[in-house]
């Protein structure tokens, strides 16, 4: 039984540690300049941003406790981001 448990939670732990590495999901977005790479773009989810390269648009994820600023287009604190209305916001210069 002990054994079982313990197969459980190491198979359990790899999964949290190595099944999370998921692929990007990447499409055409019009919002992506076509002569461009590295061009940054908001997402609707505040912990995400858009990476563009010539038209195509790959989600990418904030560091944990980020949020993306479109006007930086950078992830940064969320109450310097300014994207999350919930979240009183003092923006940086």
């Amino acid at each position: 039984m002990k054994s079982q448990l313990f197969t459980f939670l190491l198979l359990a732990v790899v999964i949290a540690l190595f099944g999370s590495t998921v692929q990007a999901a990447c499409g055409p977005n019009a919002r992506c300049p076509a002569d461009a790479n590295n061009y940054l773009l908001p997402h609707p989810d505040c912990t995400q941003y858009y990476l563009c390269n010539q038209g195509t648009a790959c989600e990418q994820s904030c560091p944990p406790g980020q949020h993306f600023n479109s006007y930086h287009r950078q992830c940064e604190a969320p109450e310097t981001a300014c994207c999350d209305i919930f979240i009183p916001c003092n923006p940086t210069a």
